[in-house]
């Protein structure tokens, strides 16, 4: 397998290379990827599982300034830590998103060992996850730019929870456990998530990114942006408004075709009132 192209990888993040692999550099990290690489399902939405092929994944992503979703962007992220000189292991979870237990493992993640720390390494998850790793420690709220975080222990499925503080309360976002994956579990669960009727990506458009210090979430047609003073929720009702919306605030470069074919689809989808936005995001 040739070498991982960390000089592209860091040109695409506008970042320099970390001089050593600590905690500080992780945490750079995964916050430049997040804000640099968009979380997108188009591939999924318009009928195709996507090629988890490392050197596609590069293609894709650093070349042709694409995003994707958890198994691509973590894929990539995964490598990158790996080149520069990173402990990593692979984690697969359950997404919940307030639910009490989740749905398949179908959420590809990491683990970091630093020293005698370690973090939960995450740039590939579409809901508000943490900008900033999470120490992998139970119990602690841990206070991240975009909001506050605490792991829990589910005794009953022995996973440990990801929450996170809002409106008031905690809310689950996903569950993971230590089972070893090989690369046989990451090829299973992209089919399941991109081809399984019951899976959100083929029967729903999901996009998630930064526009500055914003956060934008998108599902189908109805998007919500989150700043410091709160979220506003609005609707897209043009193609054009969808194609500056994906191209100019989350910088994905798709081509016209794929612009016009995810359209046509949401276009068949009738917009959620906005009392229900909230519920159908919760499978970002």
């Amino acid at each position: 397998m040739p070498a991982f192209d960390l000089t592209t990888y860091l040109e695409r993040l506008g970042m320099e290379r970390p001089a050593v692999p600590d905690a500080e550099a992780l945490r750079q990290l995964q916050r430049a990827q997040l804000r640099a690489l968009p979380f997108e399902s188009f591939d999924p939405y318009l009928g195709s599982a996507p090629d988890l092929d490392l050197d596609v994944i590069v293609e894709k992503i650093l070349h042709r300034r694409r995003g994707g979703y958890c198994f691509e962007l973590n894929a990539l992220f995964g490598a990158a830590l790996s080149a520069l000189g990173f402990q990593t292991r692979r984690a697969l979870g359950r997404v919940r998103k307030g639910l009490p237990e989740g749905g398949p493992r179908t959420h590809l993640l990491m683990t970091v060992t630093i020293g005698e720390e370690r973090f939960i390494a995450d740039a590939g998850f579409g809901g508000p996850g943490a900008l900033e790793p999470l120490k992998l420690v139970l119990d602690v709220e841990q206070d991240m730019t975009n909001g506050r975080y605490r792991l829990i222990r589910d005794a009953r499925t022995d996973e440990t929870v990801i929450e996170r503080w809002t409106n008031g309360q905690w809310g689950s976002l996903y569950g993971f456990d230590s089972a070893f994956v090989v690369d046989a579990d990451v090829a299973g669960a992209n089919h399941i998530c991109a081809t399984w009727s019951r899976m959100p990506f083929p029967n729903h458009l999901m996009l998630a990114g930064f526009d500055g210090n914003t956060r934008i979430g998108v599902f189908g047609r109805n998007v919500t942006r989150e700043t410091a003073e709160g979220d506003t929720r609005t609707v897209v009702t043009s193609e054009a408004e969808f194609a500056s919306l994906v191209r100019d605030e989350l910088r994905i470069g798709v081509d016209d075709r794929m612009i016009a074919a995810a359209w046509a689809r949401i276009e068949q989808d009738t917009p959620l009132p906005a009392e229900a936005r909230g519920i159908a995001e919760k499978t970002l």
